[in-house]
């Protein structure tokens, strides 16, 4: 904003001499002050205004990158929140570019547009009083205007952000759900689907250009011509009066025409405003949606306690409602129970990823989660270890290979560590993938271990390697096994039946 103000008054200044140059022509007197001051006024300006675009650039990539920390934030403190990734996706890419460029180019032309046109009145009131006030009368024109039309340009660009949000979510389901929708034979009817949102975000677009088209007309047409016909009508009044010589009557048409520059980029860019503020207000809700971060409290190490705990999710039945466990260090205990009893949810609570509504969770410092389906980065093997200690050097890596019964795997390839795994690690068998996630686990050397059937999916022999690589995971550590038949139960101190919102212990064992 300084620097558009800068350069205005820059310009201001620049027409202002400009006027003493004419009158020292008519007069006959010296000129070169007045040139050399003319010429130094004017690169100045130019110089503003070859940097202008940078300095937009800077501050909207500072905010969007603001706005996708916060986003990422959000998204990792509260896993266990209800959300389509394509719609977080479209916030943290056009969304976090819309409220960049708001922050960036329309906001700074909006103060601009307000303190520049002040400002220009105030040097023309110090030429000529009467021109001043008359043009002070035209600058709360746009303002009035745009303000007028903000009602339909937020009905329009909600519809376009909520249209935009739909199309990227559904983009994303059909990608990562690519093989299932062919499977189904229902791929042609996902990607009808896609078009019939594609035209949808067709039709939202040309609408929000239109309202914009109509507001650049309102300020091109309306202030624009009527702002300059102002100016030289009484710019033309005052000399005729003799109020004024002929280089102050150049000098008030043209910081007339200096007054229209900031009141129509406000025009020029009123949708980059529009769209921005319509993300804002989505990201902000968004954010503001997932209330306070949870953060578990550290109680005893390896030591897990829930005391009164609570929970229910989002318009569902409550599952919890006053749960009371105690797992001491060093325990093993398995979680048994019917399906959607509460396993998962309880399990969910100790590690995390869900917040109780009521009650405490203590848990006595890091928890390692071994599930179903292992999650491996785009990568190399090297780079999806080191996720969990950046700082582990080869000799370490090396060892927690031999633990996790991968050194065959390691030694059969040329790359050795750097063998790339693929996206969520497609080029690695699924005991492969198990036994490297059971790597990484045991480099974060956390004191408790969470396993939810990590075994239940593979062969014999891939299994009898993974539960070798468990047995060292759960050595000396604090272990909740989520158990859906009776093998997984082997070994465990206790086992404690989850329904009915209670957590007990018992001796039932299941088929």
């Amino acid at each position: 904003m300084l620097t558009l103000t800068g350069r205005a008054l820059l310009w201001s200044t620049a027409a202002v001499v400009l006027g003493s140059f004419v009158d020292a022509v008519a007069s006959g007197e010296p000129i070169v002050t007045q040139a050399w001051g003319l010429a130094g006024l004017l690169m100045g300006a130019a110089l503003l205004g070859w940097g202008l675009p940078l300095l937009a650039a800077r501050t909207g990539s500072a905010v969007q990158a603001d706005v996708r920390r916060r986003l990422l934030r959000s998204v990792i403190s509260r896993p266990g929140r209800p959300y389509r990734t394509g719609e977080v996706t479209a916030r943290a890419t056009e969304g976090a570019a819309a409220v960049g460029s708001l922050a960036g180019t329309f906001l700074p032309q909006l103060i601009a547009g307000v303190v520049v046109p002040l400002m220009i009145c105030g040097i023309v009131a110090i030429i000529d009083l009467p021109t001043g006030l008359i043009l002070l009368v035209t600058v709360p024109a746009v303002p009035l205007l745009l303000r007028m039309m903000e009602k339909r340009f937020t009905a329009v660009t909600t519809r376009y952000r909520e249209t935009g949000d739909r199309l990227a979510a559904r983009f994303s389901d059909g990608v990562q759900g690519m093989a299932t929708l062919g499977a189904l034979n229902v791929s042609g009817e996902y990607g009808r689907r896609l078009e019939q949102d594609s035209e949808g975000i067709r039709v939202e677009t040309m609408a929000l250009l239109k309202v914009n088209q109509l507001a650049l007309f309102i300020v091109d047409t309306l202030f624009t011509l009527g702002t300059v016909v102002t100016a030289a009508g009484a710019a033309m009044w005052r000399l005729q009066q003799g109020a004024i010589s002929l280089g102050e009557a150049v000098a008030l048409v043209l910081l007339g025409v200096a007054l229209i520059e900031p009141m129509s980029q406000i025009g020029r860019f009123f949708y980059v405003g529009a769209i921005g503020r319509a993300s804002a207000r989505d990201i902000e809700t968004f954010l503001s949606d997932g209330g306070e971060e949870f953060t578990l409290r550290t109680g005893g190490h390896g030591r897990v306690i829930l005391e009164d705990v609570g929970f229910s999710y989002d318009d569902g039945p409550q599952v919890f409602e006053s749960v009371s466990v105690t797992i001491q260090p060093g325990e093993v205990v398995g979680l048994v129970g019917p399906s959607g009893a509460g396993k998962s949810t309880l399990a969910g609570l100790i590690i995390g990823l869900l917040s109780p509504e009521s009650g405490q969770v203590d848990v006595g410092g890091r928890v390692a989660v071994v599930s179903q389906q292992p999650f491996l980065f785009h990568g190399t093997m090297r780079e999806n270890l080191l996720l969990a200690k950046p700082d582990a050097g080869d000799d370490e890596l090396a060892g927690i290979i031999r633990a996790a019964d991968l050194e065959d795997l390691v030694g059969s390839s040329a790359a050795g560590l750097d063998l790339p795994v693929g996206e969520r690690g497609r080029q690695l068998s699924g005991g492969e993938a198990q036994r490297l996630t059971i790597a990484r686990m045991l480099l974060t050397d956390a004191p408790i271990v969470v396993l939810d059937e990590p075994t239940s999916n593979v062969d014999v022999e891939t299994e009898t390697r993974i539960r070798a690589a468990l047995a060292r995971l759960m050595s000396d550590r604090t272990v909740v096994v989520i158990a859906h038949r009776r093998s997984t139960l082997a070994g465990v101190d206790r086992i404690l039946a989850v329904g009915d919102g209670t957590v007990a212990e018992t001796t039932m064992v299941i088929p």
